[in-house]
């Protein structure tokens, strides 16, 4: 038996024919077990390890060439954009569900700023939550946008699985964190860039940062823009606390120093939540917003990124 597979044995055995939205995503949390919306590395391995029992409809474990032709069977087929990993649009042509519509929650977000954008949108009396009515205008949208045309009672059973399945806390209602589980970006922009590692940024990479976050080509980084910084920022920082923002040597005076080691400290918060993002919003905007309107142009968000010479 292969190292690590036990822990997987049969589990897909409980599972025949096309799955039901609710036991797709419990597959799905199963296999993807640091969270991050693709099923990859040693997830990939156990995955198809018990695919391979569970198709060979055997007691005993496959062979570790039966495991590697159906892998490259399948990698080969519904990997579609070859990135050696599966997503959950690629797992849904795997294990096909009696439903898709959690599906179309995973085409709608391709960064932070996009996540921000339908968050600042749907949550409309700006409480720090997704709430039952406000998803069921969301899904309503969404439903329309894909130009499907489903019943009221449907509509309350998607709200009622949505609710299941990504309220952690069962409170009745997504919270920032929750609904990034179900809203995944693609990837996290500042995850190429070596801000959490000891280092700031130079003039090249900070022109990238900022043009990605500048969605509308403004010159300035404001609103869903801003967010969708902090957003990944915040993210970002869970990973990797280091300690990036340098010291005096890079010639900030000791005070605004002070102020961007406290907003440091706040980007490191390992829970992404509404209240603490619209808080360090604020901070930022307090630190780097010299002009005070409410946005930051180039020179104000190099404060915080680039090196002194910048």
């Amino acid at each position: 038996m292969a190292e690590g597979s036990a822990a997987f044995d049969g589990f897909l055995a409980k599972y025949t024919g096309d799955l039901t939205s609710a036991q797709f995503m419990e597959v799905w949390d199963h296999f993807d077990k640091d969270g991050n919306g693709f099923i990859e590395g040693k997830e990939l391995d156990d995955f198809f390890r018990e695919l391979a029992r569970q198709k060979g409809g055997k007691d005993e474990q496959p062979s570790d060439q039966e495991i590697s032709d159906m892998r490259e069977a399948i990698m080969l087929k519904f990997d579609d954009n070859k990135d050696g990993r599966i997503s959950m649009n690629e797992m849904s042509s795997i294990l096909p569900m009696e439903e898709s519509f959690l599906l179309l929650f995973r085409q709608q977000v391709g960064t932070s700023v996009e996540f921000m954008e339908i968050w600042r949108k749907y949550d409309a009396d700006c409480s720090g939550y997704i709430e039952s009515e406000e998803l069921r205008s969301f899904l309503t949208d969404l439903l329309s946008k894909a130009g499907k045309d489903v019943t009221e009672d449907k509509l309350a059973e998607y709200v009622e699985t949505i609710l299941k399945i990504f309220d952690t806390n069962e409170d009745g209602k997504l919270d920032l964190k929750e609904l990034s589980k179900l809203l995944p970006v693609k990837e996290n922009f500042l995850t190429q860039f070596q801000i959490f590692e000891g280092s700031r940024v130079s003039r090249e990479e900070f022109d990238k940062i900022f043009a990605h976050y500048d969605k509308d080509k403004s010159g300035t980084i404001e609103d869903s823009e801003l967010c969708g910084l902090l957003k990944d920022l915040m993210e970002h920082g869970e990973k990797d606390q280091a300690d990036w923002l340098g010291n005096d040597s890079l010639g900030f005076i000791k005070g605004l120093l002070g102020w961007l080691q406290k907003l440091k400290a706040r980007l490191t918060n390992k829970e992404l939540d509404a209240k603490v993002l619209e808080e360090n919003k604020e901070l930022l905007l307090k630190i780097c917003d010299i002009d005070k309107d409410g946005r930051l142009s180039k020179d104000e968000l190099a404060m915080l990124l680039c090196d002194a010479e910048l």
